[in-house]
């Protein structure tokens, strides 16, 4: 059974990318919004979590709040373009597994899941 990957961005191209990357080896659910990933979180064994940090809809760190007390074990990596200190500090206490900076290497992602998974 393959493993499952929840990508929560509002970009519909970095949405897409993503899921072309990591659909051959796992399970892809597509979010654009908060809610949709919570209600996804509550309906799916997702292994892995990429969570984009500015939604129209909610804030990332609101998000990964409401993911952390539905699933405090699911993996997590934050994907953003913005860093703001106290909020990396309130991620890292939230147990997530890295942050990683818009633009990334596709590559290293992909290398990160392989060894988080």
């Amino acid at each position: 059974m393959k493993k499952k990957i929840m990508i929560v961005d509002d970009e519909v191209g970095l949405r897409s990318l993503l899921k072309a990357i990591f659909e051959s080896d796992y399970d892809i659910y597509l979010c654009e919004s908060g809610k949709t990933a919570i209600d996804t979180i509550k309906d799916e064994n997702i292994d892995i979590v990429f969570l984009d940090m500015r939604l129209k809809d909610m804030d990332g760190l609101e998000i990964l709040k409401n993911i952390r007390n539905i699933n405090k074990t699911v993996k997590v990596i934050i994907l953003t373009a913005f860093t703001d200190p106290k909020k990396v500090d309130r991620l890292y206490e939230l147990n997530i597994e890295d942050i990683v900076q818009k633009p990334f290497d596709i590559f290293e992602l992909k290398n990160k899941v392989d060894k988080i998974l």
